[in-house]
């Protein structure tokens, strides 16, 4: 069936750029700042704008330094400045054996006079986690004496430059009708050759009292109902077959009739089987044992041989060995299976919400995944709905799929990892293990599944891939 795809998005800007502030910002000096642009590419931060210098005005014997800023929570970071010179003081440091005034500027231009002049400024910085809101700024040395007037500052830009991962949650295939089971193993004690049933007899109140607690969990929920109750019984070797077929026939019957008649059940609800001497399981004890003969007696359960035939040659040839087995594991093998199969009742939204909090496991994952939709993206509600999910359905691909996403989007990747390895081989999982790689820092790693996921149609990755690979 064909799988739906949801996106979720917590902002509508792009995910690793902020946009380019196009206003134009005019310093006290006249020169003019533009497309002034803050991003992230792996590591690093890169910071451009365009100086226009066309109508400042620069004294001959002076310098103006313009020098950007780039601060944050107490961070605060003086980018390289551009000096800008009159020719007097061009002509001074040139004679003196100098090339500028500022430490270390990014560029250093001599101002022209009634020429049109422009300066394409670009930066790298290491990037840190405080940069990702950091504001971009300007300041200017007007004198070109070192000191920056109070108040000349003028921001440019506030960055956005956090990764905020692209993952496309997977929408679970509707489940038409919800069929459920609950089953377990009954060991009641039978008299000697007989196959009628003593609720009081040794061990039977115990046993019976499962059966009804299985049963009336299923009854007395109002949103189940019971469509078949399966038994099928088991005998242990000893006796004859004959005998033995005759006992787990009965002993079936007897628990049906038992069943049917505390419950009012029709006769059309039950399936029942049974198998006149459990060999699997007998095989299953002496595989496990630490008994002397153990090999002897696998090679004559493995053997062709008719069963009474094995059973006798077990009880010839190692008589000790068979009387452990009658003491420890033929009553472990006289028992009946039961499951009881029954549907659960669809939920709209609003009921599911209260089936989430109170019954989880009579909700189907369709159903959990459309009351997490009603949350907004990353809140608390929704990050919830996926952690019950997977909790419900610790197997399925996409619930454990969707758990991911869910913690990917805190940049938990640890958390997320146990999830990720069960989510499939799906496009969409291959972004999203590319995410956790690059919420390491990991992205040479990421791009090939980034790659992967992009070819699957998962757009998502192109977003993702924009912190990898610059597609100007």
């Amino acid at each position: 069936m064909k799988r739906i795809i949801l996106t979720y998005s917590l902002l509508l800007s792009s995910l690793f750029v902020s946009l380019p502030l196009m206003a134009q910002h005019t310093l006290q000096s006249g020169a003019t700042v533009e497309a002034t642009d803050v991003c992230r590419l792996r590591d690093s931060v890169i910071i451009t704008m365009r100086l226009d210098l066309s109508t400042m005005e620069v004294e001959s014997n002076r310098s103006i330094v313009l020098i950007p800023l780039f601060e944050a929570e107490g961070k605060h970071i003086e980018l390289p400045s551009v000096e800008v010179m009159g020719r007097r003081r061009q002509l001074y440091y040139e004679r003196n054996g100098r090339r500028h005034y500022a430490d270390s500027p990014w560029s250093v231009i001599r101002r022209k006079e009634g020429e049109a002049q422009t300066v394409n400024y670009r930066t790298t910085l290491l990037y840190q986690p405080w940069m990702d809101t950091a504001r971009l700024a300007v300041t200017e040395d007007l004198c070109g004496c070192g000191e920056v007037q109070p108040g000349n500052q003028l921001t440019l830009q506030q960055a956005d430059i956090a990764f905020r991962p692209q993952l496309a949650y997977i929408a679970p295939e509707v489940e038409v009708e919800k069929r459920r089971a609950l089953s377990g193993e009954a060991y009641l004690d039978f008299v000697v050759n007989r196959t009628d049933i003593n609720p009081t007899y040794r061990r039977n109140p115990e046993e019976l009292a499962r059966i009804h607690a299985s049963i009336d969990t299923i009854l007395h929920d109002r949103d189940f109902r019971i469509t078949r109750i399966t038994l099928c019984g088991y005998a242990s070797p000893e006796g004859t077959y004959r005998s033995n077929t005759r006992l787990a026939e009965g002993r079936t019957g007897a628990l049906k009739a038992y069943v049917q008649t505390r419950y009012g059940f029709v006769d059309t609800l039950f399936v029942t089987d049974f198998v006149p001497e459990n060999w699997e399981g007998l095989r299953r004890y002496v595989a496990g044992s630490t008994l002397a003969d153990r090999d002897g007696i696998l090679a004559l359960i493995d053997s062709d041989q008719e069963p009474d035939a094995k059973e006798r040659a077990i009880r010839s040839r190692y008589p000790q060995a068979y009387a452990t087995l009658l003491a420890e594991c033929y009553p472990g093998l006289r028992r009946t299976d039961y499951r009881i199969d029954y549907t659960v009742r669809s939920f709209n939204v609003n009921e599911a919400k209260e089936v989430l909090r109170t019954r989880p496991q009579n909700l189907s994952l369709d159903e959990m995944f459309a009351v997490a939709q009603t949350y907004e993206p990353g809140s608390d509600d929704f990050k919830q709905v996926f952690d019950v999910a997977v909790r419900m359905y610790p197997d399925s691909e996409v619930a454990n799929f969707n758990a991911a996403c869910a913690l990917l989007e805190q940049g938990l990747t640890e958390q997320a990892q146990p999830y990720l390895d069960k989510a499939g081989n799906s496009p969409q999982a291959a972004n999203a293990r590319a995410v956790s790689l690059l919420l390491q820092g990991r992205y040479d790693e990421a791009l090939p599944l980034l790659e992967q996921a992009l070819q699957g149609g998962v757009k998502e990755a192109g977003e993702n891939r924009k912190i990898v690979e610059n597609e100007e």
